[in-house]
């Protein structure tokens, strides 16, 4: 993390707090509000937020909520023609498919940028991200064909330009 990242102990409290009401609030929702597990819900929530952050230690803001907004045009887009397209293939008679595995590796900063990536790319029609490892993603398509290389590329430099700190990071 460079000092340009490092959140500060006000921001560390901020994003602690959400976490712990976001958990303590999902306590409430599956308990039905029962008081009586009140005691073991607190506790779960102190617990799950120190572990969420040990696993995902808050950094600080690198993306501008204005420079998101063009990125969810795109996003309505592709999540209604990769629904069509996967509807179309699973209810056409021949079940036009030729499965196939494609890594990327990307240059995105790890954390919120890949995490993006990655769900942006499940949605494009007939994709699926399957893991990840490192900076590789491991995406899963119906179609080999349907040039995945190109749309996963382009994905990346759209979240790349949405970063505030730097691009997608060193040149391969």
């Amino acid at each position: 993390m460079t000092p340009a990242t490092q959140p500060t102990l006000a921001w560390r409290a901020l994003i602690a707090a959400k976490r712990f009401l976001l958990f303590a609030g999902l306590w409430l929702v599956l308990t039905s509000a029962a008081l009586d597990g009140l005691g073991f819900g607190l506790a779960a929530a102190s617990a799950a937020t120190w572990l969420s952050l040990v696993l995902m230690p808050p950094v600080s803001r690198e993306v501008s909520l204005l420079s998101v907004l063009p990125l969810v045009p795109g996003f309505i887009d592709r999540s209604i023609r990769g629904g069509f397209d996967v509807a179309w293939r699973a209810l056409h008679p021949r079940l036009p498919i030729r499965p196939a595995w494609y890594v990327h590796d990307t240059r995105l900063p790890p954390g919120g940028a890949r995490v993006a990536l990655g769900s942006i790319v499940s949605l494009l029609p007939g994709t699926l991200v399957a893991g990840s490892f490192g900076n590789r993603l491991y995406v899963h398509c119906l179609n080999a064909d349907a040039g995945i290389r190109h749309a996963v590329a382009a994905e990346e430099r759209r979240i790349a330009g949405t970063l505030k700190s730097r691009g997608p990071g060193p040149e391969r």
